[in-house]
């Protein structure tokens, strides 16, 4: 799906999110099941949090590699639509700005995941090339000078029904301009999202995981949405 090297890269990049965030779930995946924990609440929506992005890596690998069928395609997305009225809901009660922008941040990657999933055949569509053009009007040529039983004006109409199917290939093959337009604002929030983590990273001075995971998230949604 996704051309070398950036197929080499993207899979480094959400094999790293996803180990993180794996070994926070399995670390930290008993203190949810506590009733006597104070921030019980706010454990279990970190859960959510590293859990959601930990199946949106692997899901982003999977789409680096291969075509999603249709029921994995929309398992997902389910599964995200799930998980973000989920966080809107716990975050209804959170106060300051930071940790509502951050949690904007995970739902915007969400909407980013749950586009690329569902636009993937629009996204993925090229023009035809014109190599692909010569062949077919080498096809073309080769049988109108094979069979010598046509007329002229036979092969006049000919050569306008080929020119207008190759037209007509073109142009279902291209991409639709509002979906590259929708494409272009998703890259966009994506990236925002990671400036946000890159921000924090930088204001807390030290190397934070989580805090760099979400941003190496945000940079892969963003770059595989570019490629695509």
């Amino acid at each position: 799906m996704i051309s070398f090297p950036w197929s080499l890269i993207l899979t480094a990049t959400f094999a790293f999110t996803g180990l993180v965030c794996l070994i926070h779930v399995l670390r930290h995946w008993n203190e949810t099941r506590s009733p006597t924990r104070p921030d019980v609440g706010a454990a279990r929506m970190d859960l959510i949090v590293h859990s959601n992005h930990l199946v949106m890596s692997i899901g982003m690998i999977a789409m680096v590699w291969v075509s999603t069928g249709t029921i994995a395609t929309w398992g997902q997305v389910a599964f995200f639509a799930v998980l973000t009225v989920v966080m809107i809901i716990g975050g209804v009660g959170l106060r300051g700005r930071t940790p509502r922008i951050s949690l904007a941040s995970h739902i915007v990657l969400n909407a980013a995941m749950v586009w690329m999933l569902l636009a993937m055949p629009l996204l993925m569509a090229h023009p035809m090339d014109d190599g692909a053009h010569g062949d077919a009007g080498g096809e073309g040529h080769a049988g109108h000078h094979g069979d010598h039983a046509y007329s002229g004006d036979h092969a006049h109409h000919g050569d306008h029904a080929h020119s207008g199917g190759s037209d007509m290939a073109q142009a279902m093959a291209q991409t639709p301009d509002w979906a590259t337009a929708v494409n272009w604002v998703a890259i966009a929030l994506s990236a925002l999202a990671a400036v946000w983590w890159l921000l924090l990273l930088v204001r807390s001075r030290r190397i934070g995981i989580h805090t760099l995971c979400h941003a190496v998230m945000g940079l892969g949604m963003a770059g595989m949405l570019a490629l695509m």
